[in-house]
């Protein structure tokens, strides 16, 4: 809860809102994370500690938090926005917002790539056009069941 006070420290108003600093997502440091670490991490995605599956085709999260309780708060603390995208915080910083519905499962879609090929020395990787991955291999349309 953010309360309002004037000049002379007299209340006037109180409302809830979270607010959140996102950053650039992929590092421009020489020692950052590697690319599992963000691609398959619900906390780095924004949907907060917890566990993802991936059931039918369609992303699932189980949050490890629940909510506290606060009034007018219905998500966890960690929780920057659901698995389809829907936005739980707000900011008050032009241009930032948590990934769109599109966005994380497309973050997903790379993190499940991932597995078998690890990095951009692998000729799938090397291949790779952001926002146009190749196509599913095998193992990638198994998991996708």
């Amino acid at each position: 809860m953010i309360s309002f006070l004037d000049g002379t420290g007299v209340w006037k108003r109180d409302f809830i809102r979270f607010t959140a600093s996102w950053m650039d997502p992929h590092t421009t440091q020489k020692k950052g994370r590697i690319c599992v670490e963000c691609h398959t991490d619900p906390r780095a995605i924004g949907l907060g500690t917890g566990s993802l599956s991936l059931i039918n085709g369609s992303w699932a999260f189980t949050p490890a938090l629940s909510p506290l309780g606060i009034p007018g708060i219905h998500h966890p603390l960690d929780a920057f926005v659901s698995v389809d995208g829907t936005p739980l915080v707000h900011t008050s910083r032009p241009g930032l917002r948590p990934f769109s519905g599109r966005e994380i499962r497309s973050v997903l879609e790379v993190g499940l790539c991932l597995e078998c090929h690890r990095d951009f020395t692998d000729p799938v990787m090397k291949a790779w056009v952001p926002g146009h991955p190749p196509k599913p291999c095998e193992v990638a349309k198994e998991k996708r069941r």
